[in-house]
């Protein structure tokens, strides 16, 4: 049976919801329903500017114009609307869109479109921003005559076996990008962008996922860490079996820790291929630190020499040797991983003097792994949410089967805060009897170990509950700085300080937590010094500390908030809602979240 084909020229939508796997893991009938208020609206765009859908899948749609204008205006509309439903109250599932809008051949087969002008409207799809579009050339020389919208060049892409040049429509000034080109060389953000696209018409089916690549202007709070290949050179035929593999091998060591980011394999491979300096990686590639590293093998014995540079101060941080066992490749691949892993932890991340700190009880040398799940204990718990609060349980849990010496009031001061994070997230109830129970153990620990963190703790945890006021609450703070403290004392006090109506003292502590912090994972120290500097009315300071990374892509939302607070009082609306809403973006949607002393200032 011959099956007529009818090839035309057509301007195409595609539009997905991102994350939509996320939102129904998490709760699949709200997910649903979402969905269907979100198809609504679409489709009530595609019937004013006249688009027909010729194919929908689970979360994806796509849809057919008359002209490249209708396309994008009904885009255009369509993600405003979306917008105004997020932002209302009564909005319980939050979904956001990427569209994809491209002019091409198409084929048209039994009442469905195919090939590269469908392809190609997919793959803009994928590039597009959450809440954003993203057009081809062919639409956007049509639309530039005909609309007062603004573009973003975003040069020629290629994904998978399409190339095109492609623009972003700016709904939002926050929206503007640069991406890399395909004849740059720019490094891969880690992680991929990934287009949930699914189209089956028959037994077609198409899924686009691709990195999208950068320059330098990624800023994040985990340094990127680049790990070269180990120099085999010296190695004999035989010994070079070990070697094989060897750097993915580290590359997955270091990926268990929450508080770095890693070039993938591929790109370290494209960049040693391509002769890339270390001057490259950190100026044009944004690389912080470099691990290299050499093998000798003697028999059954291998020695690893292990050098950390840091690439932005132009050192060598860390260079130590690793004797190792040759007992079997798996097991020297996995020691010679968490050998790095154990050198970031403990020495550039500085997290070994807390552990110390923190487990002085303890009879045996720590291992990289045990180091691994404190750091990663301390990652969950400063999310401070409820899912922080339930894989730090888990965590925890593991942390009490290690071997050695277990005693229960081992454990006190990661179980005081355990029990303070519960109670404050409503995980357990904060009842007279638990109260009292954590006010004994808080005792406990001092009775153990008066050290300042311990009677920092006990200030900061009773005050925050609610059993001690401020004077008391000083006054452990004075015992715990007798002499001097470490970051996390310092940081407790700038809080109760802050809170107890002392700004000056408040921004003083919280400098001598930031100045103790060399790598600040997570802003956790940078923010609370903005704030007690903005507290103390030393607002051009707080400025100065912020300006390098308020552009970062895991940048504090309560701070984005105290900005747009700041903006919103001095004048500049502008900045003030460019501000709010990239706090919303991140999170901080509820007044509730807003930090306790601006909720009432903050709508």
């Amino acid at each position: 049976m011959n099956t007529e084909i009818d090839r035309k020229i057509a301007v195409i939508l595609v539009s997905d919801v991102v994350g939509y796997s996320k939102h129904m893991e998490r709760d699949e009938n709200a997910t649903l329903k979402a969905y269907a208020e979100c198809e609504k609206i679409l489709k009530t765009c595609l019937k004013k500017y006249k688009g027909s859908i010729f194919n929908t899948a689970g979360d994806s749609a796509l849809a057919e114009f008359p002209s490249a204008v209708n396309a994008v205006e009904c885009g255009v509309a369509f993600q405003n609307d979306i917008k105004k439903r997020n932002e209302s109250d009564k909005t319980e599932v939050k979904l956001t869109f990427r569209i994809g809008i491209n002019m091409g051949d198409v084929v048209k087969k039994e009442g469905n479109l195919f090939g590269d002008g469908v392809n190609i409207a997919a793959r803009l799809e994928a590039l597009a921003q959450p809440n954003g579009i993203s057009i081809s050339k062919s639409v956007y020389d049509l639309v530039v005559p005909k609309t007062k919208m603004t573009f973003n060049d975003l040069g020629v892409q290629k994904v998978k076996q399409n190339e095109f040049h492609a623009f972003d429509i700016l709904l939002d000034p926050s929206q503007k990008r640069t991406l890399k080109t395909k004849s740059s060389s720019m490094l891969p953000i880690i992680g991929a962008v990934a287009a949930a696209l699914v189209v089956m018409v028959g037994v077609f089916y198409f899924s686009a996922s691709e990195e999208v690549t950068t320059k330098k202007g990624v800023i994040s709070s985990k340094p990127l860490v680049f790990v070269s290949s180990i120099d085999s050179s010296r190695l004999s035929d035989d010994d070079k079996k070990y070697v094989e593999g060897i750097t993915g091998n580290v590359i997955s060591s270091l990926s268990k820790s929450k508080s770095i980011r890693l070039v993938p394999t591929k790109t370290v491979q494209s960049f040693e291929k391509n002769e890339i300096s270390s001057e490259q990686l950190f100026k044009t590639h944004g690389v912080k630190f470099l691990v290299s590293s050499s093998l000798q093998i003697v028999d059954s014995d291998a020695r690893v020499n292990i050098e950390i540079s840091d690439l932005e101060k132009k050192q060598i941080v860390i260079s130590s040797i690793k004797d190792l066992k040759l007992k079997s490749i798996f097991e020297f691949q996995d020691q010679f991983g968490e050998s790095i892993l154990s050198e970031f932890l403990a020495n550039i991340l500085n997290q070994k003097g807390l552990y110390e700190s923190y487990f002085s009880w303890r009879e045996v040398p720590i291992t990289p792994q045990q180091l691994l799940q404190y750091v990663n204990f301390r990652s969950e718990m400063a999310k401070w949410t409820e899912e922080g609060y339930v894989n730090a349980s888990t965590i925890l849990s593991e942390m009490k089967k290690w071997p050695g010496t277990n005693r229960p009031e081992d454990w006190l001061v990661q179980d005081t805060w355990l029990n303070f994070f519960g109670m404050a997230k409503k995980k357990i109830p904060a009842t007279p009897e638990n109260l009292k129970k954590l006010k004994i153990e808080l005792d406990k620990t001092i009775e153990i170990k008066p050290s300042p963190e311990n009677y920092g703790s006990r200030a900061l945890l009773s005050f925050g509950m609610g059993m001690i006021g401020c004077k008391e609450a000083i006054e452990d703070l004075k015992l715990a700085h007798r002499k001097a403290g470490n970051s996390d004392s310092y940081g407790y006090a700038s809080i109760i300080y802050g809170r107890c109506g002392y700004p000056e003292e408040a921004a003083k502590y919280a400098k001598n937590a930031f100045n103790l912090q060399p790598i600040d994972t997570n802003w956790r120290s940078t923010s609370r010094l903005a704030f007690r500097l903005y507290e103390n009315n030393q607002k051009e300071e707080m400025y100065l500390l912020i300006n390098g990374i308020v552009d970062a892509i895991d940048f504090p939302a309560p701070l984005l908030a105290l900005i747009d607070y700041d903006k919103l009082i001095s004048g500049e609306e502008k900045l003030a809602k460019d501000y709010l809403l990239r706090a919303k973006k991140l999170g901080c949607t509820k007044k509730s979240s807003w930090p306790s002393h601006l909720q009432k200032k903050l709508a």
